[in-house]
């Protein structure tokens, strides 16, 4: 894949349909943060890349991150 996905922990949910949804088709109780929470999406369904503790940490990674990537194709790798 050419994106990054970054997730804060029990602030960041990615799934199709919810809990609510979850527990009136299949009669099973299951939480936000274990159906599509960024520990979920960064350890076992390899959807995100990287898991931070609140949305300073993440912010920061971002500039790091940003810092590795020419401004365009015709630029050198830093």
């Amino acid at each position: 894949m050419t994106d990054f996905i970054f997730m804060v922990k029990d602030s960041s949910y990615m799934f199709v349909t919810g809990p609510e949804v979850v527990k009136t088709v299949t009669h099973e109780e299951v939480t936000a943060e274990d159906l599509g929470g960024a520990i979920t999406h960064t350890t076992k369904s390899g959807v995100a890349d990287l898991a931070f503790e609140n949305d300073v940490e993440a912010l920061l990674m971002l500039r790091r991150l940003y810092n590795y990537l020419p401004l365009s194709n015709r630029e050198k790798l830093p």
